[in-house]
C-alpha cells in the first residue's frame, strides 16, 4: 500500500508535455504561428535591406528608373495604337484595377 502511495502516477511525470500556465498554454497554442511570422518577417527584413544596398548604387537605380520610364512609355504606345474600343476598355481595366479613379459614371 505504501509503495502505490510513492510512485509517481504517469500524469505527473517530467515527461508530460502539457503545459500547466498561462503562458505555456500560450507557447503551445501560438508558439508555431508566432515563429512562421517571425520567419516571414525576417526574410522580408532581410530582402527590403538587400534591395535598400542594391538601389544605393548610382549605376543601379539609375537603370531600375530608366527601365520604369522605357515600360510606361511602351503602355503609352500601346494605348496609343490601339483603337477606340481596345482604347477604352484598356482604360476601365486600368481604372479598375487602380481603383479610387472610378467615379461611377456607368
Amino acid at each position: 500500500m505504501l509503495r502505490r502511495l510513492t510512485q509517481v502516477s504517469p500524469a505527473s511525470s517530467d515527461n508530460n508535455t502539457v503545459p500547466r500556465s498561462f503562458s505555456e498554454w500560450i507557447e503551445f497554442l501560438y508558439g508555431p504561428l508566432f515563429r512562421v511570422i517571425g520567419f516571414f518577417y525576417r526574410t522580408y527584413k532581410a530582402n527590403r535591406d538587400r534591395v535598400s544596398a542594391i538601389m544605393a548604387r548610382e549605376k543601379v537605380a539609375a537603370l531600375m528608373k530608366f527601365l520604369a520610364i522605357l515600360f510606361l512609355l511602351g503602355w503609352i504606345l500601346v494605348w496609343l495604337f490601339a483603337s477606340d474600343e481596345s482604347r477604352t476598355r484598356l482604360t476601365d481595366e486600368i481604372k479598375q484595377t487602380i481603383g479610387g479613379f472610378d467615379t461611377g459614371s456607368e
